[in-house]
């Protein structure tokens, strides 16, 4: 229950508004929420320019007693103290981005709080935990940084409101958990019980948190099906310091196969996260007795598994006589860099198709493929999704804008493998935005040649892909580049290579296959401007008779 609340208008000059303290003991709890302990939720609203104080609240969760104080004219410490008066009595502070946001700023601003000393649970780190299949629950947009979903802006008592209520949603959720994946989130997220995190899953396992031992084995027991053998041991057995970032690793991979996606503000807060996946998923060892890197890094099978194909097309081939397609899609899913030329009608989408399905697979990553014509776009989604496959997702001005708007929640909600897109849609503040919410795994430019100088001068936003890249990446951190093309002189070669040499510092290598085309006959035939659609019509009765099935396409 939200209780409106009168401004009380408190003497010292700061607007403070509290439910009556000496209400009935029936009219304290009537809005109550049951916890495991009597909590205080605590809510901030800061200036963006100076970082200043300019609301605040604070809810118990047992009473529903609340203060909230919306003006500050001579300091914040004093009109704490107003909030801090809720304290007494409670045993956990909780708040909705509190460990990084406002504990700090209450700290700097009245030290001396009594609720600074109070075991601390923040509900955002907490959410990716307790909802991994879904991290977007109906109370928090994580895609915008995690926030609250508010049913109006600045109101901090609200947002304590909804912090309670999301607590509980979540300890329901966290209790129906698997519980080594429980007994494993214990031991990583708490360095003891008084910890306020170890005091929600001792409170949800019924037991201490395990010792190192048992929450080493646990975590062992959870990677062992579902991560290189190799790494998982060395992370395990070694003395790193996992923490968080493999509570939320654990959170993914008791999904991974479906839609689900590690919340941006994770990837940004806990950057090690994404490493420690690739690590674990997207690295392969060379040990023989390592099923996962056995299978799942093994082009061929990877082949079997998504398309059904026993084999790759055999032409063209590299120098030592392997086929070509199977070398381009082996350097992909090792992570390299590279540009394929491929005659047309020999496998070029398998290229970087197979490789973004794979690693979809394994860490949730999204691939952008970059593609001049509409007409190509819809064949690849109308491709895949004849094979079952529907996570290639296309966004292009064609869209009516509730097709476009679908496009663009499937790939923020982690439904898209594969996004693709002309480069001008890199301009669009949409897109821009549902970029920035997902793990990048690989840029594929397709019919690359359009980087050269003849290409960008009728589609100049191609010159622009790299430095959309860069700016968007680092140094260490760049996504995969994969260009693919049916045709390419050297000189248009050695443009692509050096655009990428200079905007991205990466070495692409190549891989020719060279430009034949068995399924092309070039014939030049005499004609006069008079004659010229006579002799046409004649041509195409001689290639394509009337009575037998067929089409043509004439370019003029």
């Amino acid at each position: 229950m939200v209780r409106s609340v009168p401004d009380c208008g408190d003497r010292s000059g700061f607007g403070v508004s509290s439910s009556t303290e000496d209400s009935s003991a029936a009219e304290q709890v009537s809005g109550a929420t049951r916890l495991p302990w009597p909590c205080l939720s605590v809510d901030l609203e800061i200036t963006v320019r100076d970082r200043r104080i300019r609301a605040a609240a604070a809810v118990r969760s047992d009473t529903d007693r609340s203060r909230a104080v919306s003006r500050f004219p001579k300091g914040a410490a004093n009109g704490l103290a107003q909030l801090d008066r809720l304290s007494a009595g409670a045993q956990v502070l909780i708040g909705h981005n509190l460990i990084n946001h406002d504990k700090p700023i209450l700290r700097a601003t009245n030290p001396a709080l009594a609720m600074l000393r109070l075991p601390v649970v923040d509900t955002l780190w907490l959410n990716p935990l307790a909802f991994p299949r879904n991290p977007y629950h109906h109370l928090v947009k994580h895609y915008h940084d995690g926030q609250l979903k508010r049913g109006r802006l600045n109101d901090p008592e609200l947002d304590c409101r909804l912090t309670i209520e999301l607590f509980s949603d979540q300890l329901q959720a966290l209790s129906r958990a698997n519980p080594t994946l429980l007994l494993a989130w214990h031991w990583l997220t708490s360095s003891s019980d008084e910890n306020g995190f170890g005091r929600v899953f001792r409170a949800i396992r019924g037991d201490s948190r395990p010792a190192d031992g048992e929450g080493r084995a646990a975590v062992a027991a959870l990677l062992a099906d579902a991560s290189c053998r190799t790494q998982a041991a060395q992370m395990v057995d070694g003395n790193e310091e996992l923490g968080w970032p493999l509570a939320y690793v654990l959170a993914w991979l008791s999904v991974a196969g479906g839609n689900s996606v590690m919340p941006p503000w994770v990837r940004h807060q806990f950057p090690e996260a994404k490493r420690l996946l690739r690590r674990l998923r997207d690295t392969p060892c060379q040990a023989g007795d390592c099923a996962w890197c056995r299978e799942r890094h093994d082009a061929v099978r990877e082949l079997i598994r998504w398309f059904g194909f026993e084999r790759f097309r055999p032409a063209p081939e590299t120098s030592n006589g392997a086929p070509m397609q199977q070398a381009i899609v082996e350097s992909a899913l090792s992570g390299g860099h590279l540009l394929a030329l491929l005659p047309t009608g020999t496998g070029k989408s398998i290229c970087y198709q197979l490789p973004a399905l794979s690693r979809y697979d394994k860490t949730g990553a999204l691939t952008v493929i970059i593609s001049p014509l509409v007409a190509l776009m819809a064949d690849q989604v109308a491709g895949l999704a004849a094979r079952g496959i529907d996570s290639c997702v296309t966004i292009n001005g064609l869209l009516s804008m509730p097709e476009r708007a679908d496009a663009l929640d499937r790939v923020r909600l982690g439904h898209a493998s594969m996004l693709l897109i002309a480069p001008e849609q890199l301009r669009s503040p949409s897109v821009r935005r549902v970029l920035e919410q997902r793990e990048l795994a690989a840029w594929v430019l397709d019919e690359a040649h359009c980087l050269s100088r003849w290409g960008h001068d009728f589609r100049p936003d191609y010159r622009y892909v790299g430095r959309f890249i860069r700016e968007r990446s680092s140094a260490d951190d760049r996504p995969q580049i994969i260009c693919l093309t049916a045709t390419a002189k050297p000189e248009v070669v050695e443009e692509i290579t050096e655009y990428f040499r200079a905007q991205l510092g990466v070495e692409l290598r190549l891989f020719d296959g060279g430009a034949q085309r068995t399924n092309l006959e070039y014939l030049v035939v005499p004609t006069e401007t008079a004659q010229k659609l006579s002799d046409l019509e004649m041509i195409l009765e001689d290639e394509l008779p009337a009575e037998e099935p067929g089409g043509v396409i004439i370019y003029a």
